[in-house]
């Protein structure tokens, strides 16, 4: 049976800096699995918040001349705030300092210590405040945090320990029965391979932390951050009463790459002791950069999304993130990049669709939805066929957490309603039945196109509705004819780019933004296919960073398909698809000829696939 409810959560952020870029990645997609599980009709709950606990804010709040409480307060009221310019819909915004959750924490621990789950040591070992996180020696770098270069901590004091090497075998047991716990299926291979090299004892308290909820057993001790924390995506739908079962099991944690250990490790390992069920996955989306270097305050690159959604408007921030930055592997932010987005798939792409349905329908039918003629009924056949494959395709990525190919789906689908009018050409159609039936299937097409969009664009979709005065629906057919349609201002206006750039050799000016418009990405060929009737074609199946695309390429006369299984090459990526031989190719690579031979273009060393070339 297919389940009535979902529950999706993001990593709650600390507060200790404002929000950036990077945190409202995460968040989008959350939202858009929220939102199309509400579109489906599920009994929805998204929850996210803030980690106001622990050494990190303590050391803020005091860096800042504040007392931790109001520190923590104030930069929560930040990422609040910016979730809402964001335009997420979140159910509940939670905090650590809530009462509730409070007792929450309180009501787990209480639970590990009856399994006889805690016990009392002292600890020695390296610490990183940044993380709340302790590091053994072979996992530092020279005596540094592996995630955030700094120093780390030598760190000797009494404390409680949580016996998770005793939850080793139940873990991996639980990992064996549940393969889809932990995606993408290559971070479960890193999980489980270090979990199966033996767990150590988890400290869970501090003695020289105050900032924190009181430990339980001993009023010394303050309750480590990290117990804090995850005990949230419970008491966020009301544990441990029992109403949380409405929506436990949670569906997914949507989590970065640096905290997937705490989340499919240390997580499962506590709901085991306190006796309640692990969530059903953990998905862990990668690290976003900012024009090829990593985001950090002291580049002084951080970008908040308010300013960007201040400039661009939430819709256009969303689909960029969504759309451009891949959703299992470190991406690339780009402003340049975002324009060329705006320009060429919203206004050019889905602003011309709908502003064309809604003109030639003001224009031939009295502004109003077109009645359809059952008699030429075969002159929508195809579009039709391709709007219920499209909304299918929709949810199967969504399912697999794959936002970029949902939306590429959805711009096919665009392409196709565009094409259809461009065939129909409506403005030579004498026959008012046939052209009724042709502006009909026009606004249909837009009008589930809009509904395929609402949930990474809400705001957008709103607007389109409001033009038809008709709501969502995923089935054709959910206009009404006689509907009086609204004209309204263009959707998308173009950006004019801004002319960053230098001069090259000969003195003239380069635009950075022709170069923008180019997305070449590092891909891996998987598997190497003939063409039927293609003598120089094959068809590739490539890796860019977790998505799988489909390329055509004349690469059969110069290299053998083993040859080509396993290589590394250079992608261009942001191509509308083309169909070659009866096969849809997405892409296009990047190769080098002399005029006989030709060479494939490739990284001088190995990396990622779905790394950016800059």
């Amino acid at each position: 049976m297919v389940s009535k409810k979902f529950y999706v959560t993001t990593a709650i952020d600390y507060t200790n800096a404002p929000p950036h870029i990077g945190h409202a990645f995460e968040k989008v997609q959350a939202d858009v699995l929220a939102r199309w599980a509400r579109l489906n009709g599920k009994d929805t709950f998204f929850l996210t918040g803030t980690d106001e606990h622990g050494a990190k804010i303590e050391e803020a709040a005091k860096a800042a001349g504040q007392r931790p409480e109001v520190f923590a307060s104030n930069m929560s009221g930040e990422f609040e705030d910016a979730w809402k310019t964001m335009d997420l819909s979140f159910d509940r915004f939670i905090h650590t300092t809530d009462p509730d959750h409070v007792a929450a924490v309180i009501e787990m621990v209480k639970r590990f210590n009856k399994k006889g789950d805690i016990y009392k040591g002292k600890y020695e070992g390296l610490y990183c405040v940044s993380c709340e996180k302790f590091f053994t020696e072979t996992e530092s770098e020279r005596g540094c945090c592996p995630v955030h270069k700094k120093p780390l901590k030598k760190v000797s004091e009494e404390t409680y320990f949580f016996r998770l090497s005793k939850y080793q075998k139940k873990l991996l047991d639980f990992y064996k029965k549940n393969p889809e716990f932990i995606r993408p299926r290559g971070k479960a291979n890193e999980i489980i391979n270090r979990v199966s090299e033996g767990l150590k004892d988890l400290s869970v308290t501090r003695t020289s932390v105050k900032w924190g909820i009181p430990f339980p057993l001993d009023e010394k001790h303050t309750t480590y951050v990290w117990i804090d924390a995850l005990t949230n995506y419970l008491t966020g739908v009301g544990w441990p009463d029992k109403k949380y079962g409405r929506y436990w099991p949670a569906d997914v944690h949507m989590v970065g790459k640096d905290i997937s250990w705490f989340h499919t490790v240390i997580w499962p390992a506590m709901l085991f002791s306190a006796g309640i069920k692990p969530p059903k996955s953990v998905f862990v989306h990668g690290y976003i950069s900012l024009n090829g270097e990593k985001i950090s305050k002291s580049l002084g690159n951080v970008i908040d999304p308010r300013t960007l959604v201040n400039k661009y408007g939430a819709d256009t921030v969303r689909y960029f993130l969504l759309r451009d930055i891949p959703s299992a592997e470190d991406g690339d932010f780009s402003e340049a990049a975002l324009v060329q987005k705006h320009n060429t798939d919203l206004a050019d792409g889905l602003g011309n669709l709908v502003n064309r349905a809604v003109v030639m329908a003001f224009k031939y039918s009295d502004g109003k939805v077109p009645k359809p003629s059952a008699k030429w009924a075969k002159s929508g056949t195809k579009l039709k066929k391709a709007a219920a494959a499209t909304v299918k395709s929709v949810g199967r990525h969504l399912g697999d957490f794959h936002f970029s190919d949902a939306l590429g789906d959805v711009w096919l689908l665009i392409a196709e309603a565009n094409k259809y009018i461009n065939d129909e050409k409506p403005w030579e159609i004498n026959d008012k039945d046939y052209r009724g039936t042709v502006l009909y299937n026009s606004l249909e097409a837009v009008r589930l196109v809009a509904t395929l969009v609402s949930p990474f664009m809400p705001a957008t979709s709103a607007k389109i509705f409001a033009q038809l005065g008709s709501g969502s629906g995923l089935k054709w057919g959910g206009l009404k004819h006689g509907t009086q349609l609204k004209q309204a201002d263009v959707l998308f206006k173009k950006i004019e780019a801004d002319k960053v750039g230098k001069k090259n050799e000969g003195g003239n000016y380069v635009k950075f933004d022709d170069w923008a418009k180019l997305d070449l990405r590092v891909a891996k060929v998987k598997k190497v296919e003939d063409i039927a009737g293609a003598d120089k074609l094959y068809k590739l199946s490539v890796d860019v960073g977790g998505e799988e695309r489909t390329i055509v390429a004349g690469m059969k006369k110069h290299y053998g398909k083993e040859e080509l299984i396993g290589k590394e090459i250079i992608v261009v990526a942001n191509l509308e698809p083309a169909k070659i031989k009866g096969v849809e190719s997405r892409g296009m690579l990047l190769a080098a000829s002399d005029g006989e031979k030709v060479v494939l273009l490739t990284p001088d060393k190995t990396v990622k696939s779905g790394s950016k070339i800059s």
